[in-house]
């Protein structure tokens, strides 16, 4: 892993000084701590509750330091553009994306996605190994930093396996060992994330120990725990898992469709924090048009705007349009502001109308169609439509389908991880391009870089 390799051959005291350098720029929202006077960092770092923490608060800040990554709006953009969701609207190097043949040495796939995954990745180990060799923090801390560190790096695995498939699995931080790893299998992977989950939500309080809900509780690893289970067919413990967070009665459904994406919406489970004085989301800031002269960036395609139900609240709220060059065109306006210090905006991305809808597809799976439909029919009145007129299992699947495409639109690639989960993306995007989809065209190929540096490492079919 060329990312590992490189940008971490350093020995482990410098590497933890150098993080916690990013950490005492880029965290001062969450908490004020003067950076150590020396670079003996490795031996203290973990030894204070403060700094611990530091340490941890501040991958949060990393991950929202540039939009030119995976947690800041790439995943939603560029797995847009792979599905059917969106499209660009000036020609260039991101159709490869919109056509599916993605370059091995495409920038942007090496540099927001598997890069800043093994980046995090790599920090999350750090911290891991730190904080159990630490006899100086206080348990309850421990206790949390341990949790978020876990959920950290599961999120990562989460997407990484589910963009490129089989991928190297670390959870040490010694870069001789990570730099010749060769790919685990997915089955692999799952059990990693599924275990890393397991203990960050037993590890993490139910309690938020931020504002604006900033920093994962144990709601938010149940939250992903519950779609892990879904995307491996395990539904009894994706329902049950789903269920725990909607009976906890900690977060709701607004009922204005304006407000789901404020920084203090009642459905947020985890949003990131902006640490852009200028912005508010990444999002926001690269969608939303800068003038009505500018030029218009990522768009609905025609296939979901002709996916809306006539009276769907949706598409008066997520979407807007405007006339450039004598042509209408339509882009997600989920968040609503483009720039601007006043930041009423956060990077969601747990929400609860997921939960129900995971555990509709989970119910439904299992035939209890009188559940399902009780959970589908809760997001779809929340979006001003009637109950949906599925009868048996087989529509009912593809009413949820449906309903997870309008609701999760331009929303952290959620279409194009379910076409692939449900096997139902060869259908749908050999149909709309069919010129250039080929099933490989699932699978992101690995950079090229990454293989030069890594002998160990095959890359995926197709490419």
């Amino acid at each position: 892993m060329q990312s590992l390799n490189n940008t971490y051959t350093i020995r482990k005291i410098s590497l933890i000084f150098i993080l916690y350098c990013i950490i005492a720029i880029s965290c001062k929202k969450f908490v004020d701590i003067d950076p150590p006077t020396t670079q003996v960092v490795s031996e203290t770092v973990f030894n204070s509750d403060a700094t611990a923490t530091a340490t941890i608060l501040g991958i949060y800040s990393e991950m929202m330091n540039s939009s030119q990554q995976f947690s800041a709006g790439h995943i939603t953009l560029f797995a847009g553009l792979s599905a059917d969701e969106l499209y660009y609207y000036t020609p260039g190097t991101n159709d490869e994306f919109t056509m599916n043949q993605i370059s091995t040495s495409n920038p942007t796939n090496a540099s927001s996605f598997w890069q800043r995954c093994y980046k995090y990745i790599y920090t999350a180990n750090l911290c891991i190994e730190g904080i159990n060799k630490s006899g100086l923090l206080s348990a309850s801390v421990k206790s949390t930093l341990l949790g978020e560190a876990k959920f950290i790096r599961a999120f990562c695995y989460f997407h990484l396996v589910n963009l490129y498939g089989d991928v190297p699995l670390t959870t040490s931080s010694d870069y001789r060992v990570n730099s010749s790893l060769p790919r685990s299998s997915i089955s692999d992977l799952y059990k990693l994330i599924i275990s890393d989950l397991k203990d960050a939500k037993n590890l993490l309080p139910v309690v938020y120990l931020s504002v604006d809900k900033v920093r994962p509780n144990k709601w938010t690893a149940t939250s992903l725990l519950a779609r892990v289970y879904l995307y491996n067919q395990n539904w009894d413990e994706a329902e049950a898992e789903a269920s725990e967070v909607i009976n906890s009665a900690t977060y709701s459904l607004p009922t204005n469709l304006n407000q789901v994406f404020l920084k203090t919406s009642a459905e947020t489970i985890w949003q990131l924090l902006p640490v852009n004085t200028t912005n508010n989301t990444w999002e926001g800031n690269v969608i939303l048009p800068a003038s009505p002269s500018s030029t218009p960036t990522f768009l609905f395609t025609s296939s979901i705007l002709n996916d809306f139900e006539a009276s769907d609240q949706r598409r008066n709220s997520w979407v807007a349009s405007r006339v450039f060059q004598g042509q209408t065109v339509y882009y997600p306006f989920k968040y609503k502001v483009q720039t601007g210090s006043n930041q009423t905006e956060y990077y969601v991305v747990f929400r609860l109308a997921e939960q129900y809808l995971i555990r509709s597809e989970a119910r439904a799976r299992k035939n209890n169609l009188s559940g399902a439909l009780a959970d589908l029919n809760t997001i779809r009145n929340r979006s001003g439509l009637l109950n949906s007129t599925a009868i048996d299992q087989a529509s009912l699947l593809l009413s949820i389908e449906h309903e997870r495409r309008i609701e999760f639109m331009s929303e952290w690639g959620n279409r194009w991880y379910d076409l692939k989960r449900t096997n139902r993306i060869d259908a749908v995007l050999g149909l709309l391009k069919p010129a250039t989809w080929q099933s490989t065209d699932k699978l992101w190929p690995i950079p090229v870089a990454e293989l030069n540096a890594n002998p160990a490492l095959m890359q995926n079919p197709g490419y």
